[in-house]
């Protein structure tokens, strides 16, 4: 029986990729974040402070851990309106070890050159996974770039499928075209939900750009290197409501679960006209067509909430 698995074993942690506190543009402090996220039942958190790296595993709890990130922009030249913002994080203890450049310290301030071409942002990518980090393009909707933007670089384990601050406060969240044109023209990269949250509106008010994008991640423990590992494999979903619970593929049989939803959908790198759709649909089971080169699923539940698995690449069997 051959079966390809969307998830690794373990136990299933939810955590927020994308953050800003007080020191950089956010207007929380760094403690209340993590309280707040802890209160949510959220398992881990990224503090993404503009163009300085942070590191606050000393404060790391039994059932809650931060991960050391920032976020960077690249400036572009006067009239050019795109957005390069590369989100940086510490990979494993094996990637710090392995490292070819000094790693990232915590409070460094991290500056690159403008933009000259896109050698620019892949020279600062090659540099950052050089210090032993994993990196993701943010946002790239709000961004105004376009897949031949971000087509030839490489390094990236992922791209910023929805971005709640963009979405909610500005409709440029949403990301996933630009996703499945990259991945149709063979591009590999995850899809990741993000607050990307400022808290410049308190918490309790439906104008709060927190709680609203988020990654499930499957990992054998929480701790920053099974997290990073399921990262880098694709263990886990993306998800701005729903949850998932099984991706896998049995015998060219698509075989799929989660929480109770209205539609259920099979997309890949063609039409693939494969869907449940309900009242309470929590179950998808279809035989593949046999050509896909790659499949994802998204379900949407009845308030307009998604969940996106990442892609299982066929074009290998």
């Amino acid at each position: 029986m051959r079966t390809v698995n969307g998830f690794n074993e373990g136990s299933w942690y939810k955590g927020n990729l994308h953050c800003h506190s007080t020191l950089s543009d956010g207007d929380l402090t760094t403690d209340q974040l993590r309280a707040a996220y802890k209160d949510k039942g959220y398992h881990f958190l990224a503090h993404s402070e503009h163009d300085f790296f942070t590191n606050f595993e000393d404060q790391n709890e039994a059932d809650f851990i931060t991960l050391p990130a920032s976020e960077v922009g690249i400036r572009m030249p006067a009239g050019d309106y795109r957005v390069y913002h590369l989100h940086v994080i510490m990979g494993t203890d094996d990637h710090i070890r392995n490292a070819t450049l000094e790693p990232l310290k915590h409070m460094q301030t991290i500056k690159w050159e403008k933009w000259q071409d896109y050698s620019t942002v892949q020279a600062f990518i090659d540099d950052m996974v050089a210090r032993g980090n994993i990196v993701m393009f943010n946002h790239p909707h709000w961004s105004i770039v376009e897949w031949q933007d971000l087509i030839e670089l490489d390094n990236l384990f992922a791209i910023e499928i929805y971005n709640h601050c963009s979405e909610w406060q500005e409709n440029m969240g949403n990301a996933k075209i630009l996703w499945d044109s990259l991945l149709r023209r063979g591009k590999r990269l995850y899809g990741t939900a993000t607050d990307d949250n400022h808290n410049r509106i308190p918490l309790d008010s439906p104008y709060n750009d927190s709680f609203g994008g988020w990654v499930v991640v499957k990992a054998k423990e929480l701790s920053r290197n099974a997290i990073i590992e399921a990262l880098l494999q694709g263990s886990f979903y993306s998800s701005t409501g729903p949850e998932i619970y099984d991706f896998r593929i049995v015998n060219d049989e698509v075989i799929f679960e989660c929480s109770p939803v209205q539609r259920i959908y099979v997309n890949g790198d063609r039409h693939q006209y494969q869907s449940e759709i309900g009242e309470n649909v929590t179950k998808f089971r279809k035989k593949l067509q046999g050509t896909e080169k790659y499949i994802r699923i998204e379900c949407i539940d009845k308030y307009g909430k998604s969940a996106y698995t990442n892609p299982i690449y066929l074009d290998e069997r």
